[in-house]
This record gives structure tokens, C-alpha cells and sequence, in this order.
């Protein structure tokens, strides 16, 4: 495996290389002191590296069963939307590194992450609750809808009024955008209904996606505001997994009730944007609330999965024939592999200042 640093060097070559001068500079600095922040931070924001590792850190589980998979799974990789009927849905809500992949490894990174973000985690009990939300949502998968089930998801994660004031404040004080690469303008503003007036305007947010071109759509309709997102989007980097379409199909899969302004395009993805259309934050989470959350990620992820039904026999004999331990012992040495380049990572960004 090449070094961390020649490894970042590579990637930000690429997106470089895909986006131009529509690279977002300032937000690529603000990435590199995001992964400074935490181990957790770190591992948000380095999904492409965990194409480059998997296959030393996790040998034995690079031939079990392939499905449709995240590919980026983590515990800050799921929110809220509303689908074609109104109603709040939860679940998988990024789809960017979506490729054909080993099954065990979108366990193995969410359960990591968990454990990177609370240092007290236990990886053998953070590993029973992904295990036992994973074999429920196989054996019987289905969308998160919260209008009558799933309510203490609603609780949990629905915004709250000041939350709502402060989201369509923040995009009212946002600057317009000048400048905007012309090939991403007309799905942007196509996503909103006709209005008056449209504002378009740079947006930064979470860590993954940080230098990709980001632009928001707002303005008044009836009554009320409204905004589209569109994002530059690069090939996954699981290059030798990659299957065109996979991502849409994936968002829209069989135990999806998907966001319907949720859109793969060609080099960019488009959403509504909105205060319940948000990722979560795991690490706001606390007691058993949490333990029922991983769960509930796992069994999402094992719906994403089985999607494919075709797979689903052999992922339910090959979970069978693993050793007791496989996910807490393949989640640890992740969590410790992680930590340690995030260490050495800040560290040397420490000396370099």
C-alpha cells in the first residue's frame, strides 16, 4: 500500500484533473483540518483510501459474496429525506462510492467508525448490534418510512423549529455565485419550480465531498422557500468495481422508499435540499438510543444489499460459516490502522505549521 501522503497527493491530483479550476481550494484546506480534527473526521474523509487498504486489512473477507454496496459506509453516511409521498424516510442517503463489493466490508467500516467515534465503544458489542440488525434487515428488508413505524428515529433526527430557522437563515446569508462550471447550471435550476428569482450560491459541507464544486438553487414558492443541491461528482473509488447506473439503481432499489429529487446524473448528483433532508450525527448520540441505532444502520445496509436478490442465499450461508468474532476483530484493526495514520497524519501537519 503507498504512504498516506502520496496517497492524498494522487487523489487531489484527481479531482484536479476532473473539475479543473472548479476545484474548491478553500474547501480542500478545510478538509485537511477537518481530518486534523479526529480519528472519526479522518476516516469521513478519506473514503478513497479505504479502497487502497481493505484488501490488506481485511484479506479473508475480500471473496466473500459481492452486492451492490456503499462502498463508504460510516456512521455519519445516513439521514433523512422526504420521498415521492411526503413522508420522512431514513436510511443510506450517499451513494457517491457505490460499486460491487465484498458484503462484510460495509459492516467492517460502519462498525469502525463507531468505534473511532466513541472511544468507548466495545467493538464485540458494537458488533452484535450491527450483526443482529444485519440478519433482521436480510431476513426481512425494508424501508425506513417514519410516519407510523420508526417514530424514535423522527424523535431522534427530525429538526427542530430554531434548527429550521437557522438553515433557510444560513442559505439567505450565503453569498451568490459568481462563477459555476456551465455543465452543472442547467440540472440545478431545472430541479426547482419556476420562480421569480433564483440565487445560486457556493456551498461548503461535510468531508468526504469537501473540494468537489458544491452549488445551492434557493428562492420563494408559494409561499415558502425551497433549494436544490447539485455536487461534482467523481468516479468511485473502488475503480475496478465500478458499474454505471449503480448508484442510481442503488438509491432506488427494491426496500428503498427513495428521495425523488435524489438524481445520479452525468458527473453530478442532485438533491433536495431542505432541514429534514440532512445527514445524521452519530456522535450526538447517547445510551441505549445508540445501541438501537447501529442496528438499525446495519439492517438499512443489509436492505441496500439484498436489493440484488439474487445474493441474498449467499450472504445468509457465508455470515453462517464466519467465526464468532470476524466483525469486532476486523472492525478493531481497522479502527486501530485509521487512528494511526490520523495520528501520524496530524502530527506532521502540526510540524509543518
Amino acid at each position: 500500500m503507498i504512504s498516506f501522503s502520496a496517497s492524498i497527493a494522487a487523489y487531489e491530483a484527481g479531482l484536479r484533473a476532473a473539475f479543473g479550476r472548479a476545484v474548491r481550494e478553500r474547501d480542500l484546506k478545510d478538509k485537511h483540518e477537518k481530518m486534523r480534527e479526529s480519528a472519526f473526521l479522518f476516516l469521513r474523509a478519506t473514503c478513497w483510501r479505504w479502497a487502497e487498504a481493505a484488501p490488506e486489512l481485511c484479506p479473508t473477507l475480500m471473496e466473500a459474496p459481492r452486492a451492490p454496496s456503499v462502498g463508504d459506509a460510516h456512521a455519519g453516511n445516513f439521514g433523512l429525506w422526504r420521498d415521492a409521498e411526503g413522508r420522512l424516510a431514513w436510511g443510506v442517503n450517499d451513494y457517491d462510492e457505490a460499486a460491487r463489493l465484498p458484503y462484510a466490508l460495509d459492516l467492517v467500516r460502519l462498525c469502525a467508525s463507531i468505534l473511532l467515534a466513541d472511544e468507548e465503544a466495545g467493538a464485540a458489542e458494537t458488533a452484535d448490534q450491527a450483526l443482529a440488525g444485519y440478519r433482521q434487515g436480510i431476513t426481512a428488508p425494508s424501508p425506513f418510512v417514519l410516519e407510523r413505524d420508526h417514530l424514535w428515529l423522527r424523535d431522534a433526527f427530525a429538526a427542530t423549529d430554531h434548527e429550521r430557522a437557522d438553515f433557510w437563515q444560513e442559505l439567505d446569508d450565503a453569498d451568490e455565485a459568481l462563477v459555476m462550471p456551465e455543465s452543472l447550471r442547467p440540472p440545478l435550476i431545472a430541479a426547482l419550480p419556476d420562480m421569480a428569482r433564483i440565487r445560486v450560491t457556493a456551498r461548503s459541507a461535510g468531508a468526504g465531498s469537501l473540494g468537489r464544486p458544491r452549488y445551492v438553487a434557493s428562492g420563494l414558492y408559494r409561499g415558502g422557500p425551497v433549494a436544490a443541491e447539485i455536487k461534482g461528482l467523481m468516479p468511485s473509488s473502488w475503480q475496478t468495481a465500478r458499474e454505471p447506473g449503480l448508484a442510481q439503481r442503488m438509491a432506488r432499489g427494491q426496500w428503498r422508499s427513495p428521495d425523488p429529487m435524489l438524481v445520479y446524473g452525468a458527473g453530478h448528483v442532485l438533491r433536495r435540499l431542505a432541514p429534514n433532508s440532512r445527514k445524521l450525527k452519530f456522535e450526538k448520540i447517547r445510551g441505549k438510543l445508540r445501541g438501537r441505532l447501529i442496528e438499525a444502520m446495519a439492517a438499512d445496509l443489509a436492505a441496500v444489499h439484498v436489493a440484488d436478490g439474487q445474493v441474498r442465499m449467499a450472504i445468509e450461508a457465508d455470515l453462517a460459516e464466519r467465526p464468532a468474532a470476524w466483525l469486532a476483530d476486523a472492525a478493531k484493526r481497522v479502527a486501530k490502522w485509521t487512528h494511526g495514520e490520523f495520528a501520524s497524519y496530524a502530527a506532521a501537519s502540526d510540524g509543518a505549521d
